[in-house]
């Protein structure tokens, strides 16, 4: 028994260590409680506890509740139901933003938002000063939703990094379309929606050929090119779940993550679930 304590003990001990010291981001999360530059939030429904800094203005928070109510709604309508329980963190200066989000997958923007999920099951949604905005957190949520019902290791074994980045699209409406889930079965209106021509920020960059989804797999695939990259990879993301959900409607979406927790294989559940709603329409 002492060998197996000496041996194994340090085994099961050493990688929530490293783990913290590779991210001490994640400790800050963690101890957001007690800081003293944070304050909670009420007033923002059930779910996660909300914190803000106190940098923010009243006007800040005022909008910053009303933006998390919206959002919260939409995941609740776009997954049927909402299970998510990530801490939210709002950091209206970039300084503190940074502090909190460093290392974390952005979403379209320096000061906007990511996620942060541990292998022990917390959750934690950053949003910097451009994060202040329902499409943000909806998208932030939406990744947070995921996380919940599959758990970190799933997430990180089994979803591949296009799908959660695309499904987070289909609820961000800064680059898609309502329409997308709002009113099903229109594939080709839906996929013309995401990344509008208006926004020439990012369409010259489709100018490029598109990217392959089995090189978007990882978070290091999708976030590993510069800035062109990235934001090919977000529109062939969005292109290609936009173009699935068309075909498996909304409850499509909680159908397949609930399968990938039965144990099924993410691509088998997710051409079965195209295929048995083509079937259904083609009675």
């Amino acid at each position: 028994m002492r060998s197996l304590l000496r041996y194994v003990l340090p085994l099961l001990i050493a990688p929530p260590i490293a783990f913290l010291i590779l991210y001490p981001q994640v400790v800050r999360c963690a101890r957001i409680g007690q800081s003293d530059d944070f304050r909670m939030l009420t007033g923002t429904g059930t779910g996660g506890v909300v914190y803000v800094n106190r940098s923010a203005t009243a006007r800040q928070q005022v909008r910053f509740r009303g933006q998390v109510l919206t959002a919260r709604d939409r995941i609740r309508r776009f997954w049927g139901d909402r299970r998510g329980q990530a801490v939210l963190i709002y950091c209206p200066q970039q300084a503190d933003y940074e502090r909190y989000c460093a290392g974390g997958g952005p979403t379209f923007g320096e000061g906007a938002g990511c996620s942060i999920g541990t292998p022990w099951g917390a959750s934690y949604l950053i949003l910097g000063p451009d994060g202040n905005d329902a499409d943000v957190i909806a998208h932030e949520l939406c990744h947070d939703e995921i996380f919940s019902r599959l758990g970190w290791w799933r997430v990180k074994q089994e979803i591949p990094q296009w799908f959660n980045e695309g499904l987070a699209l289909m609820v961000d409406y800064r680059f898609s379309s309502p329409d997308a889930w709002e009113q099903p079965g229109d594939s080709t209106q839906a996929s013309a929606s995401v990344f509008g021509d208006e926004d020439d920020d990012i369409m010259p960059f489709t100018r490029r050929p598109m990217l392959k989804l089995a090189d978007l797999e990882t978070t290091r695939d999708f976030f590993g090119g510069d800035y062109g990259h990235v934001m090919l990879a977000y529109q062939t993301a969005a292109d290609e779940v936009s173009r699935w959900l068309a075909r498996a409607d909304r409850p499509g979406v909680p159908a397949l993550t609930d399968a990938i927790a039965n144990g099924d294989d993410f691509g088998d559940a997710y051409r079965r679930l195209e295929r048995a709603k083509r079937r259904v329409r083609g009675k």
